[in-house]
């Protein structure tokens, strides 16, 4: 029996109806709210900061409309710096209504981390750093940790559901500043394409870890400087930019950058390298309109460490041929704030070599 071409058609469209149905069936979710403020008084002023190992608690505030039946758990997800261990030192919880009494805490757990969403080829982790990057953050060095509910939950046609998440997570050791985002979808097992059925949304407010060790790492600004990885040590391959149009400077106007770097090893010893060289020579971005140098070096080649040493801070500048014109963490403070030369001495930029 032949099908002819309008049947061919029609059973198309019922198949795409059909798809559309299934799809729909699991109804929209909604953002409405994220709470980074760490102070419960509202009639304080907000505290967007936690000491390092203390534990920062963020809230997820949504809403769920169900257009058909469906069988599901929630998800839940964050971006936050890998230096937090998120995944070992964050517990999530929930309350909601609808589905629930409205009072009662449950408990959410991490993901499966080889879990793969229904609609992808890779765990969820790296779908959504795939799909949303470190957000507003200008550093790499952070991650997405996905968390779902251990109830699964029969949702019925119309249902509608407000729910309340909270994050508890042990800040790590580092002082630093990031922007956290946020990740929510209905379906545990899918990644919807249309954005009616997951919600994305990032924090304009710049989060804080303070008291503890180092300097502070800023994922939430650019800065003449960028090293990644941010965790290394000697024996990885470490690059460092220049980026030079961040803000004005006499520096992108050179024929060529070089980087002068010293280095602080745990016995006390100290090793320089000021040469003027090709292995000093910061190479520019091949992309167009950028003033980005880079240069990417093994530690303990390029100062010739000894063995049985091991480098645990790294100062570096980036200067011209003659060193007549520097750029250091000095400028770098004076340009950001906009205000006069501090006095003294001009400050490196600095590299702490500490393993995670």
């Amino acid at each position: 029996m032949k099908t002819n071409s309008k049947q061919k058609d029609r059973n198309y469209g019922l198949g795409v109806l059909l798809l559309l149905i299934t799809i729909i069936m699991v109804g929209c979710v909604y953002l409405d709210s994220i709470n980074i403020n760490q102070n419960t008084n509202p009639e304080e002023e907000p505290v967007y900061w936690v000491k390092a190992g203390e534990v920062a608690t963020f809230t997820v505030k949504g809403h769920i409309e169900a257009a058909e039946d469906a069988t599901r758990r929630f998800l839940v997800a964050i971006l936050v710096p890998k230096s937090w261990n998120a995944r070992e030192n964050t517990t999530v919880t929930y309350v909601a209504d609808g589905v629930e009494d409205g009072v009662t805490s449950l408990p959410m757990s991490p993901v499966d981390t080889k879990l793969v969403p229904k609609n992808a080829t890779v765990p969820w982790a790296e779908l959504l750093m795939a799909e949303y990057g470190v957000g507003t953050n200008v550093l790499n060095d952070m991650e997405w940790v996905a968390f779902r509910t251990d109830k699964i939950y029969s949702i019925k046609n119309h249902d509608y559901a407000n729910f309340t998440i909270t994050l508890k997570c042990k800040a790590g050791p580092k002082n630093l500043r990031f922007k956290p985002a946020f990740f929510i979808n209905f379906a545990e097992d899918d990644f919807p394409g249309d954005e009616k059925y997951k919600k994305y949304s990032d924090s304009d407010q710049c989060f804080e870890v303070v008291e503890g060790d180092g300097g502070v790492i800023d994922f939430c600004s650019f800065h003449f400087n960028k090293v990644e990885p941010l965790a290394a040590l000697q024996d990885d391959y470490v690059t460092f930019s220049f980026l030079g149009d961040i803000y004005s400077n006499d520096l992108v106007k050179e024929d060529a950058i070089y980087m002068e770097a010293t280095a602080y090893t745990d016995n006390g010893n100290v090793y320089s390298v000021n040469e003027k060289s090709e292995k000093t020579l910061m190479i520019k971005d091949d992309r167009p309109y950028t003033n980005i140098y880079n240069l990417t070096i093994w530690p303990t080649g390029f100062f010739a460490i000894p063995a049985g040493e091991t480098i645990t801070r790294i100062d570096y500048i980036f200067t011209n041929a003659d060193g007549t014109i520097n750029i250091t963490s000095t400028d770098d403070k004076i340009a950001a704030g906009g205000g006069d030369e501090v006095e003294g001495e001009e400050e490196p930029f600095y590299s702490e070599l500490i393993c995670e």
